[in-house]
């Protein structure tokens, strides 16, 4: 069993996706201290983290403090203070590190230095306490991963308990040609307030990361569960027995059946033939019904339920000549979500303003994220009028239905 030490865990992700996580963070249970842009702080133990690193959509990667220092201001000041941390308690005496840094101090102007005196650090106090250092490298993401944040003179030492992002989920065994992140894919769907209590249709559906996602939220099964392995499972005292327990009661907590559908479709054939292979091997490929179509003749159920969303991912037009192109298509998704305006919210993701002004409806809402290095939008069109059963573009000016 891990020590029960409680410290501060910082859980990094994506920008734009910092506010969803810290909903997260706080339905598991957790006190959440501070929100930035890319990361969530919160509080707890290494058991903790195992919980976090299972359950959480939409980070990244899930830090545990082991030290945290102010007035270093040099190299040496650094060594000085990361020699003293006991590393003989979460790293075996014949086992491996790596350690990952991200430095902006002046006095450093090579970051892998910072990562040397760290390395330095920690195989003296290992040789020091068990006559033996472990060894160290930078090749593989085996091992356990030490993480060193450092800002002008305050620097602060992670354990990284999770290895690879936890946005690889590990069913994509097919992909479209530019797929989303699946923790982005989260990030939107519980933006928009989607709890899986509803239909959740997603015309356009590529490999089908979106429809996947939600399928995973509605059937509550933990994100990480296709992971065989994350870097706690290489820190001393390490407990198989504890983790399979934690694994255990997440897969009691799955459900089998939805109170919606969740439909995909593609007017690409070979792209509803990737997402139904990335969704067998999700686990979820009987929840979610797949159509060959275009945007017109996109699916819809008969039987509206409460909590419906429309969530549309087109092309961005990113290649020059493809805005053009792109017109008629983003003008076609605005008359699809116009037509469907009474059961459904609806939303299109796209990093191109000029593109998204072609839909032809008003801007209910618009949050900012990050597509890679492309700044976009979830955006969320129009009202809907039940009692008049008209769809509202905006307060003074609403069209029929």
């Amino acid at each position: 069993m891990f020590s029960d030490d409680v410290s501060i865990i910082v859980v990094s992700c994506a920008a734009g996706c910092a506010t969803v996580l810290e909903s997260e963070i706080a339905a598991l249970g957790m006190k959440v201290t501070w929100r930035g842009e890319t990361a969530v702080e919160t509080e707890g133990t290494l058991d903790d983290c195992m919980k976090l690193n299972l359950h959480l959509r939409t980070g990244h990667r899930v830090f545990y403090m082991v030290g945290g220092y102010s007035g270093v201001e040099h190299p040496d000041d650094l060594y000085e203070r990361v020699v003293r941390i006991p590393w003989e308690r979460y790293i075996e005496q014949d086992g491996y590190f790596t350690v990952d840094v991200s430095v902006d101090t002046p006095s450093i102007r090579n970051d892998q230095f910072a990562a040397l005196r760290v390395k330095d650090a920690v195989a003296d106090r290992m040789r020091e306490a068990c006559g033996q250092r472990p060894d160290s490298g930078n090749e593989v993401e085996e091992g356990v991963g030490l993480f060193l944040h450092w800002t002008d003179e305050d620097a602060a030492v992670y354990l990284n308990t999770t290895g690879a992002a936890l946005s690889r989920r590990g069913y994509r065994v097919q992909a479209s040609q530019a797929p989303m992140r699946e923790s982005l894919a989260a990030a939107i769907i519980l933006s928009t307030g989607w709890n899986g209590e509803g239909h959740f249709l997603n015309p356009m559906c590529g490999s089908a990361t979106l429809a996947i996602e939600a399928a995973w939220i509605a059937t509550r099964r933990a994100p990480a569960l296709l992971r065989t392995e994350f870097a706690f499972m290489y820190l001393k005292g390490f407990d198989m027995a504890a983790w399979r327990a934690i694994r255990q009661q997440a897969i009691g907590a799955i459900r089998s059946v939805l109170p919606g559908k969740i439909i995909a479709s593609d007017l690409d054939a070979a792209a509803i033939a990737s997402a139904r292979a990335n969704a067998e091997a999700a686990g979820v490929a009987e929840c979610i019904e797949f159509d060959v179509c275009d945007i017109a003749n996109a699916p819809v159920p008969e039987v509206p339920l409460d909590a419906s969303v429309i969530v549309i991912n087109p092309p961005y037009g990113t290649r020059m000549g493809d805005t053009v192109q792109l017109r008629g298509l983003y003008a076609d998704m605005g008359a699809y979500l116009k037509a469907n305006a009474a059961a459904y919210r609806g939303f299109i993701f796209t990093a191109s303003p000029d593109l998204a002004d072609q839909v032809g409806l008003s801007a209910k809402q618009e949050l900012p994220f990050f597509a890679g290095a492309l700044e976009a939008r979830l955006i969320e069109y129009g009202g809907y009028d039940r009692s008049r059963r008209n769809w509202k573009t905006s307060d003074d000016d609403a069209t029929g239905s």
